[in-house]
């Protein structure tokens, strides 16, 4: 329980403690009033601990019930001071002069509690429903700062890569020499795709297997022999969708976790199973240490699967292979 809400309690039981007092003060001597005001006190407090505990119950029940179940709660909290204290006052004396003695009593006293009871809940209830609004205002505040930081963020990432995408087209046409050119283009490409599916849910597997050649054609220029892919897809699958990027994360991923070199090279195989998933596949040769970690690749790839189609990826270690199987969306 918060510490404001515990001052809150006392301060609220304080106030009906000295209401009772002054309503007795002239009917009952100094030392009696006081043991009413403390015992009051006492019970209102603890009602309104009880209060508190009620409205926290996170278990199924409506708030007719809550309040009931409050009320109730608070009434035979109301007994408890007296019956502690009667004992050691001249109160007994005076409840033998009462009709019904001690019965009357108790009955005054279920129904104080049943009266204090009522207000505290409205009290309680209404503090409670104020602190969740003004919360769920500063979550919205929260939201929108991080909405306008998110908007500003993708703002910022436009710049360079477009600023980068044009320069690259200005690039190729200085260039008269072939191979160059070609090499310039494969990376324009790359960056086109990247700059066009960024924001985009799926791509088709057509589209995301031209991103993919020009992203290895990049490599291949790099690593030359030290690489060798097989790219096996069907006509059929091509109009299928994925997350965009998913393909080519995974030929990096290969790249990034494993040594390729001209005496041991790095195999990917790319291709659809007969039950329809992409499969990526790559002889297992790990490195010591993996250079350029972005904290991309699987855990990316897995988590867009379950965002967007509630789907999971196969991944699968031998000591030759590693192998991940992504499901294809229709």
């Amino acid at each position: 329980m918060r510490r404001k809400s515990i001052v809150t309690g006392i301060i609220i039981s304080l106030f009906v403690a000295l209401l009772g007092y002054v309503l007795r003060l002239n009917r009952e001597n100094v030392s009696a009033s006081m043991v009413a005001l403390l015992s009051s006190f006492t019970g209102s407090f603890l009602s309104w601990l009880f209060i508190q505990a009620v409205l926290q119950w996170h278990k199924p029940a409506g708030k007719l019930q809550k309040a009931a179940l409050a009320v109730m709660g608070c009434m035979l909290i109301s007994t408890i001071p007296f019956s502690i204290t009667r004992h050691f006052t001249d109160v007994q004396e005076r409840i033998e002069l009462l009709p019904r003695g001690l019965k009357a009593v108790y009955f005054l006293l279920l129904m104080r509690g049943a009266v204090v009871g009522g207000f505290l809940y409205f009290i309680a209830d209404l503090l409670r429903m104020s602190d969740m609004k003004q919360q769920a205002q500063l979550e919205n505040e929260r939201l929108k700062q991080e909405n306008l930081q998110a908007k500003l963020s993708i703002l910022q990432q436009q710049v360079s890569p477009h600023f980068l995408f044009n320069s690259l087209g200005t690039l190729r046409s200085m260039v008269q020499e072939k191979a160059p050119r070609q090499f310039i283009q494969r990376l324009s490409d790359v960056y086109r795709y990247l700059l066009s599916n960024r924001m985009a849910g799926l791509v088709t597997l057509r589209d995301e297997l031209d991103f993919t050649r020009a992203y290895l054609y990049i490599l291949q220029e790099r690593l030359e022999d030290a690489l060798v892919t097989e790219i096996n897809i069907g006509e059929e699958a091509l109009q299928q969708k994925l997350p965009p990027a998913s393909l080519q994360l995974l030929v990096e991923n290969a790249v990034k976790h494993n040594v390729a070199s001209v005496e041991t090279p790095l195999t990917i195989r790319v291709y659809v199973d007969e039950e329809g998933w992409l499969v990526v596949s790559n002889t297992l040769q790990k490195r010591d240490t993996v250079i350029d970690s972005l904290g991309r690749g699987l855990g990316n790839i897995r988590e867009r699967y379950r965002l967007l189609a509630g789907l999971n990826i196969s991944v699968t270690e031998t000591n030759h292979d590693f192998t991940v199987r992504t499901p294809l969306i229709k």
